[in-house]
């Protein structure tokens, strides 16, 4: 073979000298690509940061646009301006440009850069929340002015609502009204009358602004209780965990820490046994209940009367700081009665009824249990004594029974709606509130009295003792017929002997003819007169004597004239109350201190007792209704909710208030008007007999009402709070004491942060 001197030397080195150069060009090519790469990885970084630059001037204008949606939805009470077109930073709330501002929030042409935002209109999304769409652009620029490079971004915003009043809790008492809200993250803020620290604000200083109640740092409030029925004097928080915090009022140890104080304005656990969490709160004036997830109720506060329930000793007895199970029946998860429904389905409350020194208690099996004070009879045991321990009242929720709906208590009488639609009633009936069959008592504290519970036509009435008897239940017939019933089968009427108007005539028992000597009235000052001849029943002599009858005379008007004032009297057991005839059955009760009224389920509204406020609606202002009374509507409308309240004694008028929802929404009130409580944009020291209509916009439509001491609040089907009436204490929210006569969403009733997602 021939060698290759070029190529090869006897060192055999010349292989190595010709694979030098390849590495080097390799080295080469691969520092050239690796600069390239470097030079694009920089660029893109470059890129990168440049973007991110101009993407936080576009973040930035989206904030600019929440704060000032915030700002304009604030200032119009959270209901949107700009309906038609946007809000940018050069327009007014309502979307229109305003000349000499800036397009931009951002512009500066020797950075290159600006920014913008446009804020859509509100779209409504389930539940009235509504949905708020911000779009945010900032601009690169040329050293020209020109766009180089356009960053676009879209955020987006609920503005949450009340959907129900489980959210806000209104509360108050003869010193004044307060009230608390739930925002979405759980934080509670409340306004109003702090003079027992119930604002929970760590202070007993009155509020018109929104103060924190001060919760532990972790926890958030899911549920508000206070009362609403003459006795607020504490508001509670329940938290999402189940642990209930209250303030307030703790003179009788009712916040349950174990220990009392006059003012406990900073909130304190209410101590449950281990493991248990609270479920529902029932606060009264001076004590508190509260189911626990064990289904037991636990009571704390005081302990007068019996209302602590747990079959102790009241006389003597010893106000409780920490709880204590009320004796109810051994909890049983196979027997409903021994199970309570713990749920509210409505505005009042239809499972726990508490006011003054009584409570009652519907379980899921249909009883309902009562304890406390009975002096009018209010337990339904047929005596007036009081029980600390519960017992059952009616025999609804037995085997083969109708089953208990509802409960309802004025303090002084009880109603329970049966789920057939028929109401019970017992307890005081001074003006005929019970609707129900009940005595008439006399002058000389007598009774009258069917001698012998005749069922002869003719008979004499007569007074007799105070019984309670068959012989003595009088019942109010919606065409104002007595009636009385001596058997199941046996229905007589009390008749002006021969529809005469001679004095002395004598007053009988005759077959009910609806002629106009069976038509009887009661005066405000406690006569029973019959309309037709302007003369009243009288008990001659104001006798005390058993037997005597009665007769026809004319109407004395000296005030209290003993021979013509009656009374109605209390009942010690449940009786089956007087409804009207052809409107179905009844829906709901709502009462308080000595007037009720039912909704019937054709959705016409009739009510009982005192009227003198015009609280009943039936276009008269009579002190005593034991007879049926209308509710006015206007013509084609029903309701389909409905709220009666009144602080006070019976003189006090200012305060005593029904309201009607209807089906179109609208909201119809009567009774005072002092504080512009009608909303109808008017005040008047004089009271509304016939309801009227409530001013809102055009398109708002009403859900349910709640109302007290001059206050009336209003929960739309938008999730918006309207309220209006009296504002002593800022009740109102609005950040003033100032009355209102026209209801508006007030900005801190209505606390509806804006939630960015």
């Amino acid at each position: 073979m021939r060698t290759n001197t070029l190529r090869q030397r006897s060192d055999g080195r010349s292989k190595k000298a010709f694979a030098l150069p390849t590495v080097l060009i390799a080295s080469t090519v691969m520092l050239a690509v690796l600069s390239v790469t470097l030079a694009s990885v920089q660029s893109g970084v470059v890129v990168a940061l440049d973007s991110s630059h101009y993407e936080r001037y576009a973040n930035n204008a989206a904030q600019s646009g929440i704060v000032m949606a915030k700002a304009c939805l604030k200032a119009n009470d959270y209901v949107a301006s700009w309906t038609s077109s946007p809000l940018k930073p050069n327009t007014n709330c309502s979307g229109v440009v305003q000349g000499g501002l800036s397009a931009y929030v951002h512009d500066n042409t020797a950075e290159g850069v600006r920014s913008t935002f446009t804020v859509d209109p509100p779209t409504l999304l389930a539940n009235g929340v509504q949905k708020l769409t911000v779009t945010s652009t900032s601009e690169r620029l040329r050293d020209s002015g020109a766009v180089f490079r356009t960053y676009t971004k879209s955020t987006f915003a609920s503005i949450s609502v009340q959907a129900s009043f489980n959210s806000v809790a209104f509360g108050y008492q003869s010193a004044g009204a307060f009230f608390g809200v739930i925002d979405p993250r759980g934080n509670v803020s409340s306004v109003g009358y702090n003079g027992n620290g119930q604002l929970g604000n760590a202070t007993t200083t009155n509020s018109t602004t929104p103060q924190s109640y001060k919760l532990p740092t972790t926890l958030r409030a899911s549920q508000l209780y206070a009362s609403f029925l003459s006795g607020g004097f504490n508001l509670f928080a329940l938290t999402s965990d189940g642990q209930l915090f209250g303030s307030g009022s703790n003179l009788s140890g009712q916040l349950g820490n174990a220990a009392t104080a006059s003012a406990q304005p900073t909130p304190v656990k209410f101590q449950l046994p281990a493991g248990v969490k609270a479920v529902y709160v029932s606060p009264g004036s001076s004590y508190t209940f509260v189911i626990g997830n064990d289904n037991n109720i636990y009571s704390a506060g005081a302990c007068g009367a019996g209302i602590l329930g747990y079959g102790y000793t009241y006389s003597g007895c010893t106000n409780q700081s920490t709880y204590k199970r009320l004796a109810l029946p051994a909890v049983n998860i196979s027997d409903l009665n021994t199970l309570p429904v713990a749920t509210s389905d409505w505005v009042q409350s239809t499972n726990i009824a508490t006011d003054r020194w009584s409570a009652l208690m519907r379980m899921q099996g249909g009883r309902v249990y009562g304890w406390g004070e009975n002096d009018q009879g209010q337990l339904g045991t047929g005596t007036v004594v009081p029980s600390s321990t519960p017992v059952q009242v009616t025999t609804l929720g037995n085997t083969g029974q109708p089953k208990a709906k509802q409960v309802a208590f004025d303090g002084d009488s009880t109603w329970i709606l049966d789920d057939t639609g028929n109401v019970w009633a017992t307890g005081a009936n001074s003006y005929g509130e019970l609707g129900t069959p009940s005595p008439i008592g006399s002058g000389s504290g007598k009774c009258i009295d069917n001698p012998a519970n005749s069922t002869t036509v003719g008979t004499l009435l007569a007074i007799y003792d105070c019984n309670n008897s068959g012989a003595q239940q009088l019942e109010w017939a919606e065409d104002g017929s007595l009636k009385l019933r001596p058997n199941t089968s046996t229905e007589r009427c009390i008749d002006n002997s021969n529809a005469s108007s001679a004095e002395g005539n004598p007053i009988m028992i005759y077959s009910c003819n609806g002629t106009a000597a069976q038509k009887w009235s009661m005066t405000n000052d406690g006569k029973i007169r019959n309309p037709a001849t302007g003369k009243c029943i009288n008990n001659p002599g104001n006798s005390a004597t058993n037997g005597t009858k009665m007769v026809l005379n004319a109407c004395n008007l000296t005030a209290g004239f003993p021979d013509q004032t009656w009374t109605l009297k209390s009942i010690q057991t449940p009786a089956k109350a007087l409804l009207p005839a052809g409107r179905g059955v009844v829906a709901h009760i709502t009462t308080d201190q000595w007037s009720t009224l039912f909704l019937m389920t054709d959705g016409t509204i009739w009510g009982y007792g005192l009227n003198t406020a015009g609280q009943l609606g039936s276009g008269n202002l009579l002190k005593f209704n034991p007879k049926m009374q209308q509710y006015v509507l206007p013509v084609g409308r029903t309701a389909v909710n409905f709220y009666t309240a009144k602080n006070g004694p019976e003189t006090e008028l200012r305060f005593a208030n029904t309201f009607a929802v209807l089906d179109d929404g609208s909201v119809y009130g009567s009774g005072a008007n002092t504080f512009g409580q009608l909303g109808n944009g008017t005040t008047s020291l004089l009271q509304t007999a016939t309801p009227v209509k409530m001013t809102f916009p055009a398109g708002t439509r009403a859900e349910t009402v709640q109302y007290g001491l001059g206050s009336t609040i209003i929960l739309t089907d938008e999730g918006r709070i309207y309220t209006v009436g009296n504002n002593a204490n800022g009740q109102l929210g609005d950040g003033t004491t100032t009355n209102s006569s026209i209801p508006l969403v007030r900005q801190y009733v209505n606390n509806r942060p804006i939630v960015l997602y």
